[in-house]
């Protein structure tokens, strides 16, 4: 019972301390605030690439403030960081670039992989379809279960955005269809509240 109202409390803890930096003016919880408007602001090639690339990472999701109900504005912070992603890479492939940064940026790519995003998707698919079956569970409030489940979703759609730039910008990487493919039919599968209470629902009877 004592390990139970811990958690509870932690819990709670982190969801008060996001929205007390929200109000307070961090910039991280902000939808208004685009962190990658300046980056690539310069117009010299060789500074720009090297910019975009420092910077060429997954949208943020702000994840571990899915833990409890409510979650809605952190579900909208990350589609806005990813929708800023997209413009931010489409702003970058349509000015100058620096072509050997670039074929060495893809030959990096290409040497690492996408084993790393694919196993992120994989963890994410696995935490949905085993909320209710933790220890707790059963005792922890539905709305806060689904709420974790959005969280891996909006995991699983910020990798997919990330995965989808990286075969616009580097094409010649391996694997990245596949990938994809997996993310979206996920994304697919729970489209709303209802498909993520099935499964939870499931699991708590």
């Amino acid at each position: 019972m004592k390990q139970i109202l811990i958690v509870v409390i932690l819990q709670a803890s982190l969801i008060t301390m996001g929205f007390s930096q929200s109000r307070g003016g961090n910039p991280k919880f902000d939808p208004d605030t685009n962190p990658y408007e300046k980056i690539i602001k310069d117009a010299e090639p060789g500074k720009r690439t090297a910019k975009f690339l420092m910077n060429f990472s997954q949208p943020l999701v702000l994840r571990d403030y899915f833990a409890a109900s409510p979650c809605n504005e952190y579900v909208t912070l990350s589609n806005v960081r990813i929708k800023q992603f997209n413009d931010f890479v489409d702003a970058f492939l349509k000015g100058g670039t620096d072509a050997k940064q670039m074929t060495k940026a893809e030959n990096d790519f290409k040497k690492k992989g996408i084993q790393s995003q694919l196993d992120d998707i994989d963890y994410h698919i696995g935490f949905i379809e085993k909320q209710g079956t933790f220890t707790n569970d059963a005792n922890t409030p539905i709305e806060n279960l689904l709420c974790r489940a959005k969280g891996s979703l909006q995991a699983i759609k910020s990798t997919v955005t990330y995965l989808e730039a990286i075969k616009k910008i580097f094409p010649a990487v391996e694997g990245v269809d596949q990938a994809i493919e997996k993310g979206k039919n996920t994304l697919l599968a729970y489209p709303d509240n209802k498909s993520l209470l099935a499964i939870i629902n499931k699991h708590k009877q």
